[in-house]
């Protein structure tokens, strides 16, 4: 006999609480190599410094919060829960939902620059109404924008830096010597889906249609975008409330590290691009010159 629909979801929402676990772990951990870093960096001003590691640690608070919050959400959902988990669930103007609900959004404003501030701070005031539960009206109308617009910053912005490094990329084929090699080591692959933050938006991508065709799938991927809980009402719009967490903190920690080891991608990689091949194609202008000049004389 085939598992129920319940049975699924609820089997479905455990793995993702699992694999939420491990990359709040991949993220702690990264969080520590870079305040590390930063700290050990000499080669940045007093004032960067300073700036990098206030906000990883407004970040790593906000996520380890959101964390401890959610542990505690699946500790009540799985097992204390005197109600079904789906009524549990929809419960959004708890303390505990809240705090979670707060910390959430604080690291959506900082990783996308404060662009969906106003309908976050609506959807907190919508959400912290008692009563409030998932499927109204006035929380959909705040909560669709909001997620909206922080999965487009995301694509857009990601799009724009990918492209950069992807014309840098093609740049260092006409050049030689030790420029080409630095070049070429910090516009592989790997490098551009770091510091263009693709982790996020891939995930965010693949999420959404399986969102918007609410299967069970859902919620493994939901957790690797930064859900600690995901739960298992059968509303789908239940979902939105954890997608897109973890990675939208390990996505600025990774491109943070990488500048605190003195690696990210920044000005001087452009000038000396443009200047190298500047003076590649004069000296291939000249080569051609030369060229057709001992032609003519040998003729």
């Amino acid at each position: 006999m085939s598992p129920s629909p319940a049975l699924i979801a609820a089997r479905s929402s455990y793995a993702a609480a699992l694999l939420a676990c491990v990359t709040y772990g991949i993220y702690f951990v990264l969080a520590f190599q870079c305040a590390l870093r930063v700290l050990n960096q000499k080669t940045l001003s007093t004032t960067k410094r300073s700036a990098l590691l206030a906000y990883a640690v407004v970040l790593f608070l906000g996520q380890t919060l959101y964390f401890i919050g959610g542990c505690k959400w699946s500790a009540i959902e799985f097992v204390e829960a005197p109600v079904d988990p789906a009524v549990f669930a929809g419960e959004l103007s708890s303390s505990l939902s809240m705090l979670k609900d707060v910390m959430y959004t604080m690291n959506i404003w900082i990783a996308d620059s404060f662009i969906p501030s106003a309908t976050g701070v609506g959807l907190l005031v919508e959400t912290g109404k008692p009563g409030a539960v998932f499927g109204q009206a006035t929380v959909i109308n705040f909560g669709t924008p909001f997620w909206s617009l922080s999965v487009a910053t995301n694509v857009i912005a990601t799009a724009l830096i990918a492209g950069r490094l992807l014309s840098l990329r093609r740049a260092i084929t006409r050049l030689d010597g030790r420029d080409r090699i630095m070049l070429r080591d910090n516009t592989s692959a790997l490098v551009i889906c770091v510091e263009s933050a693709a982790l996020y938006a891939i995930c965010a991508v693949i999420y959404i249609p399986l969102f918007a065709i609410n299967t069970p799938i859902q919620y493994p991927f939901s957790a690797l975008l930064g859900g600690v809980v995901v739960s298992v009402a059968t509303d789908c719009s239940l979902k939105t409330t954890y997608l897109m967490k973890h990675p939208q903190s390990i996505s600025p920690t990774l491109i943070m590290l990488r500048m605190a080891s003195g690696i990210a991608i920044n000005g001087k990689w452009g000038d000396i691009a443009l200047r190298d091949i500047d003076q590649d194609a004069a000296v291939g202008d000249l080569d051609r010159d030369s060229k057709l000049t001992m032609d003519s004389v040998q003729v």
